[in-house]
């Protein structure tokens, strides 16, 4: 048999190839890794937003941003003694997400006895979705302590401050002014200085656990430290302040008045040493402090305190005819094209010749009349601008007002109005300011309440001979004129009274409803040791009651002048005349007092 021949086998090469991946099967894997990853990521904000109470109470940290609160600066008296300060305050937050819903009304029935806080709004804020709640903001350092030791999940405290006054939250409250829950100025000082009292904010980073309540050891770390703000320093005088408005709350209750007010200043200066305001609540009868700033803001028609520029004028104007003596009859009649109107003398007499000295310690309205007639309304009208009358002071105070101050030559009553101090508003500032200008020489310096603005060289006003003799007029009135009861032992004190009307309505003008009249009392002096002129001071007391008893200027505002310039003299140690020394019973502040409610007993009195 042949063999069989077997077919050649060739060898050839084998190529691995990948299984092939269908484009389906990547978009499901696709799908499901990114499902999976947000899982992940949707867990990871879970925890961090809005942690499981049961897991957060007990393990985990955080990082927590917070600001630093700068510290306000304080408000000071002249003599560096704190008006206005801030002490630490703690207030009260809670995180609701960490607060179980189960335990919030045990929550609230252990924090109510301690916060002002009602049970209702307690439960809301608890009960809210936040993790940020206010409970109480800045209460007392012993009740955040016993917030603390209550240990309640959520709660907490934090450091805040709040606004005091040593000597009571109403001393000097309309000057120096008030802040809000977060210590920004919204009134009198407090608002016009805020941007440098208030100081920068700081910022830190601390690392805590994740309740909140430990901070980590080493895990606090300051970025930006906080800046304090400034100390203001101011001209008053505290204790003076507290006085005056304890003489003025008294006086008010006693006559039944509407109002007081009292500012006592330097003269040589115009540095303010005590601006006291109180005023009555018309639906309570409560006499007390009001926040409005009635020395620099209320205006009224001042009456016969304004004789003296009047006479300054002619003094100024005519010297010669300024020391003539003036024929002066009991009454006489000015008009304004319509109407008369008849002006009298306060006491009856027969016409009789009276030097200007006489006119103004006897405050003769005829007089005066007569010597704004000789002055011209022109002149006169230039007099009361230039002495500031009808325009802000310099002080700029928030809401100052300008008063008013019209044209004397439209008929022979406007001028003869304005002669006696009617028909013209003034604000008890403009009024202190203008009798300075006679204690300083002629030169009016401006008011000024902030320690770095005292020292300005003020501006001329009157020539010094027109000062130095108009300031010897008024020294007579305290000698033996109207104004007898503010003399002041040991010291040289010139001033003036005044009793003017106030307009009552538009319908009725000075004669109210029901006949009677709206009086205003008032007393400006100056007082004066071997060295001169040392304080000056303006006393008002609006709307006293002439059925209650005296209401007059000399009568209710001049003694008060007496008590509270010399416990001033006292407390600045202001040697009298003749003593070289300095006194050595100085007062001491009394303690704060509450505004007080008249009783039918004091109304009667």
């Amino acid at each position: 048999m042949s063999a069989v021949k077997r077919p050649t086998t060739k060898t050839r090469k084998v190529r691995a190839v990948r299984p092939h991946v269908g484009r389906g099967r990547v978009v499901v894997v696709g799908i499901v890794s990114g499902l999976v990853l947000a899982g992940f990521m949707w867990r990871l904000v879970d925890l961090q937003l809005m942690p499981d109470p049961e897991l957060a109470s007990g393990m985990g940290t955080r990082i927590v941003e917070r600001s630093i609160r700068a510290p306000r600066g304080e408000i000071l008296d002249r003599h560096g003694r704190p008006m206005a300060l801030s002490l630490p305050a703690p207030t009260v937050i809670a995180d609701p997400r960490l607060v179980p819903a189960a335990r919030v009304p045990q929550i609230v029935a252990e924090l109510s006895p301690l916060l002002s806080t009602s049970p209702d709004v307690l439960t809301r804020r608890l009960s809210g979705d936040g993790y940020f709640a206010y409970l109480e903001r800045q209460v007392d350092l012993d009740v955040g302590k016993k917030v603390d030791a209550l240990d309640l999940p959520g709660i907490s405290t934090i450091e805040e401050s709040r606004r005091d006054h040593p000597n009571g939250d109403c001393s000097g409250i309309a000057v120096v002014g008030r802040v809000d829950v977060d210590n920004n100025g919204i009134s009198g000082l407090e608002e016009q200085y805020n941007r440098s009292l208030i100081g920068i904010d700081g910022q830190v980073f601390s690392e805590s656990s994740a309740n909140g309540r430990n901070t980590i050891p080493g895990g606090t770390r300051v970025v930006d430290a906080a800046r304090p703000g400034s100390d203001l320093t101011l001209t008053l005088d505290r204790n003076i302040q507290f006085q005056a408005e304890k003489l003025l709350t008294d006086a008010v209750v006693k006559t039944g008045g509407d109002l007081g007010i009292i500012i006592i200043t330097v003269p040589t200066t115009g540095e303010i040493v005590a601006m006291a305001n109180v005023k009555r609540n018309k639906t309570t009868g409560e006499v007390g402090c009001t926040t409005t700033n009635l020395g620099a803001i209320w205006t009224y028609e001042p009456g016969s305190v304004m004789k003296p520029f009047t006479v300054s004028s002619l003094i100024e104007g005519n010297p010669a005819l300024a020391s003539e003596p003036i024929e002066v009859p009991y009454s006489i009649t000015r008009d304004d094209g319509a109407s008369g109107k008849v002006f009298r003398d306060y006491w009856v007499h027969d016409t009789e010749q009276m030097s200007l000295t006489d006119i103004i310690s006897k405050s003769s309205n005829v007089g005066a009349i007569l010597v704004g007639e000789k002055v011209g309304p022109d002149q006169l009208h230039s007099t009361l601008v230039d002495m500031g009358f009808g325009s802000r002071t310099a002080l700029g105070f928030k809401g100052e007002a300008s008063g008013i101050l019209n044209r004397l030559d439209i008929n022979s009553l406007a001028l003869a109005n304005v002669s006696i101090g009617q028909g013209i508003a003034v604000s008890p500032l403009q009024l202190i300011s203008a009798y300075n200008t006679f204690a300083n020489g002629g030169i009016q310096p401006d008011p000024v309440i902030v320690m770095d603005d005292a020292g300005g060289a003020g501006r001329r006003v009157l020539s010094s001979t027109s000062a130095e003799r108009v300031l010897s007029m008024i020294r007579q009135v305290v000698v033996d004129g109207t104004g007898t009861r503010a003399a002041i032992p040991g010291y040289d004190v010139a001033g003036k009274t005044g009793t003017a009307w106030q307009p009552c309505s538009v319908e009725f003008g000075y004669l109210c409803q029901g006949g009677g009249r709206h009086y205003s009392a008032t007393f400006a002096g100056i007082v004066s040791n071997d060295k001169g002129p040392a304080l000056s001071a303006v006393v008002i007391i609006d709307n006293p009651q002439k059925a209650l008893g005296p209401y007059a200027g000399g009568s209710v505002s001049a003694p008060i002048f007496k008590e509270i310039v010399s416990y001033a003299l006292r407390q600045l140690r202001v040697a009298p005349v003749g003593d070289p020394g300095v006194p050595q019973d100085r007062v001491r502040a009394q303690p704060a007092t509450q505004p007080i409610v008249p009783t039918p007993t004091q109304a009667a009195s």
